[in-house]
């Protein structure tokens, strides 16, 4: 049996990465029929491995089970309620649940809470594509080989966008995914629509990149003068240095984006993850606080400034001296609260806000938005406050194994995953307050993973350096 097992594991580890590979390539696989294909893959590839399971041929660890099954609930709890909008009701019922969609309704047979069926049918299949993520990574992700494989993967994809977004922009070609990009004209985009979800996307590849640099580090034993200097060139000619350009590659890129919130966020989560990383070591390390310092001065200071740097605080020195009213978002905010007010329960449904917000929209705030930019808001519009405080308590429980994780683990590389996933939870809470990452798929199916392989690697046996 033991001879059939590894084999099939490792064919659908293989897909699993070649799925995390391909999510953010078709335009972050926002637009339906990418949407569509992503929920083809990751369905298929879960039903592979419960096919596989059935038979015994492959085995999910107990120890990861138990911790990540809790997680894995509460997503399921936001799709099963999400199917729930989708169900026609009793109009006595609705009324109960929901006066004002009861009221939006014109016919007088049974109708459902959303008032988008069709928007929340894709919005429902599109989460259990990102729930079956989750699940997958906790089936597949078992071993330390295997941990190392996903940060390496997320740091090549992260490079790969990143090259190909600064690339587009400096050459001035400007294409997207094989079309003639139409948007975010003059900055970076890679194979995103937009520059802020590349930025997301960046800082999350950025995490596991630092992360991954983090296991690495080791205790100098030299002494003198002559040792030191050979421990230098070594670093020099090593994959770390390698690991190392990478890094400020994806750095470059970010900046290309011109996202204020991107960078802010970026460079926040940097500071919180390596205090936690810090205090989660147990005693000082100077290594640790030499790479995280080196991170913010090389990258930020010099590197970036190349690759205009400049632009980006200029872009932040448009808002001084405006009222805040003056900033489209705020009443983009303001507006979307009444809208949350007269769904506070139920929601209007997943994916609907886009035909529901014009009814909200006042003159203060010109053109068509298809989200808020804030992902809680639109979270509690759609969905109702008791998801989103399903999805808090999501991330939070997640952050727990992380921190957790830094603080117990012997192992090097699962620490280093913990730094990225803590990392990774910060860049999500703050990021979400000015833009909408986690109504992109590739981002959303990114982070979930992220997440998991950190409830993973509480899970897995620790070994020592």
């Amino acid at each position: 049996m033991s001879t059939i097992r590894r084999p099939l594991e490792q064919i659908c580890f293989a897909f699993f990465l070649l799925i995390l590979i391909w999510a953010p390539l078709p335009f972050a696989s926002n637009r339906e029929w990418a949407g569509a294909l992503l929920c083809l893959l990751v369905t298929g590839l879960s039903i592979l491995w419960l096919t596989l399971r059935a038979f015994n041929q492959v085995r999910i660890n107990e120890s990861v089970w138990r911790r990540g099954r809790w997680a894995l609930l509460m997503l399921v709890l936001v799709q099963l309620w999400t199917f729930f909008q989708l169900i026609p009701l009793p109009r006595a019922l609705l009324a109960v649940l929901s006066p004002q969609a009861n009221a939006w309704h014109v016919t007088e047979d049974a109708a459902t809470l959303s008032l988008d069926p069709a928007a929340t049918l894709h919005y429902l299949l599109v989460g259990c594509a990102i729930t079956q993520g989750f699940f997958l990574a906790l089936a597949l992700i078992n071993s330390h080989a295997r941990v190392k494989t996903l940060l390496t993967v997320l740091v090549l994809c992260g490079v790969f966008q990143a090259a190909y977004g600064a690339f587009m922009v400096l050459s001035g070609l400007e294409i997207g995914f094989f079309v003639e990009k139409y948007a975010g004209l003059g900055v970076a985009t890679g194979t995103f629509i937009n520059r802020n979800h590349l930025a997301g996307y960046l800082v999350m590849c950025l995490a596991a990149g630092i992360g991954l640099l983090l296991s690495q580090l080791r205790s100098s034993g030299e002494s003198t003068w002559r040792g030191k200097m050979r421990e230098w060139l070594k670093f020099m000619l090593s994959p770390k240095m390698r690991l190392r350009l990478y890094l400020a590659v994806m750095v470059i890129a970010l900046v290309l984006t011109r996202s204020r919130m991107g960078n802010v966020a970026f460079f926040v989560s940097l500071s919180i993850g390596g205090l936690v990383a810090l205090y989660a070591g147990r005693r000082f390390s100077f290594r640790l606080a030499g790479l995280l310092a080196s991170l913010f001065l090389i990258d930020m200071l010099i590197l970036s400034r190349w690759f205009g740097f400049d632009r980006l605080m200029a872009r932040f020195e448009q808002m001084e001296g405006q009222p805040v009213e003056a900033e489209g978002r705020y009443w983009l905010d303001q507006f979307s609260w009444d809208y949350v007010r007269d769904f506070p329960l139920t929601g209007s449904g997943g994916g609907s806000f886009y035909g529901i917000f014009p009814n909200y929209q006042g003159p203060q705030l010109r053109g068509y938005y298809e989200h808020v930019h804030n992902d809680y808001l639109e979270f509690a519009a759609e969905l109702g406050m008791p998801a989103l405080l399903v999805l808090a308590t999501f991330l939070l429980y997640c952050l727990w194994q992380a921190v957790w994780v830094q603080r117990e683990r012997l192992t090097p590389l699962y620490r280093g995953l913990g730094f990225a996933a803590t990392m990774s939870i910060c860049w999500c809470l703050l990021h979400s307050t000015a833009d909408f990452n986690l109504q992109i798929p590739a981002n959303a199916y990114t982070l979930v993973v992220i997440l998991a392989a950190a409830v993973v690697c509480r899970g897995l046996p620790s070994r020592r350096s």
